[in-house]
């Protein structure tokens, strides 16, 4: 009589680690997250016209607004198609005015004509980056954002 109660003691001993070890078993997802490929501090800016040029037609300026804009790049909005351009040249003022020279890394058409672009900057010297970088931060902290 014994055993049979040990027996049965050890099967459902077994049966709750079984059952605990599924319920803490970490969920399987679909796909793989995301990368995060930003790599600094962003700042959402809604309809901050900026204007830039193409470097194969230097003479023919074209216009757009900054979305959001980082010490590494920015996210441009435009009606113009750049879809065999690979780099710009883009010109904003954010307190003074600034140049960059970028290539477009992310391309997306959007559904009411507009093109979405994500411009990484070439060449962004130190002193450049952190006057950047500063501007970006206080315009951050005030209340309302241009």
């Amino acid at each position: 009589m014994d055993t049979t109660y040990f027996a049965v003691g050890l099967c459902i001993l077994a049966l709750v680690i079984i059952l605990l070890s599924f319920s803490f078993r970490k969920k399987n997802t679909a796909r793989p997250p995301k990368k995060n490929r930003r790599n600094a501090f962003r700042l959402s800016l809604w309809e901050h016209e900026c204007t830039f040029i193409v470097p194969a037609s230097p003479d023919s300026v074209l216009f757009g607004t900054i979305r959001d804009i980082s010490i590494s790049g920015i996210r441009l909005i435009t009606y113009e198609d750049l879809t065999d351009v690979e780099e710009i040249k883009v010109f904003f003022e954010l307190g003074e005015t600034f140049s960059f020279v970028g290539k477009i890394e992310r391309r997306k058409r959007l559904e009411n004509g507009l093109y979405d672009f994500g411009v990484h900057f070439l060449g962004l010297d130190t002193k450049t980056e952190q006057k950047l970088f500063k501007i970006l931060w206080d315009k951050s902290r005030e209340k309302v954002v241009l």
